[in-house]
């Protein structure tokens, strides 16, 4: 009985993390325009929905440049050090602008 009382905590952080990524606009947008892909045809529609997609891939950098932004470069040496092989560098700075700079920084 105690081992089904110890997994109840992860289950409810797992439900509130879903709880907080359903509230957040950028993920609530991002599915507005995964409709509006799936419903674009060729024209005004596709261009219209090609746009959005691009502005929400900037906005999701920009959320996630401000978060791991925080990050001192001594703290982003010991994560890749201890969790990238040298071999997965190149992978990793090809992610995202972010991950490109931190790799360079180092």
């Amino acid at each position: 009985e105690m081992a089904r009382g110890a997994g109840e905590p992860s289950t409810k952080r797992a439900k509130v993390d879903e709880a907080k990524e359903e509230e957040d606009p950028l993920v609530r947008r991002k599915e507005e325009v995964v409709r509006l892909l799936e419903k674009a045809k060729k024209g005004k529609g596709k261009a219209r929905a090609k746009k959005e997609l691009l502005t929400l891939c900037a906005d999701f950098e920009a959320k996630n440049e401000k978060l791991l932004g925080r990050l001192l470069p001594e703290l982003w040496q010991k994560i890749l050090d201890e969790n990238l092989h040298q071999n997965d560098l190149l992978a990793f700075a090809m992610t995202c602008r972010l991950f490109r700079d931190t790799t360079t920084d180092l």
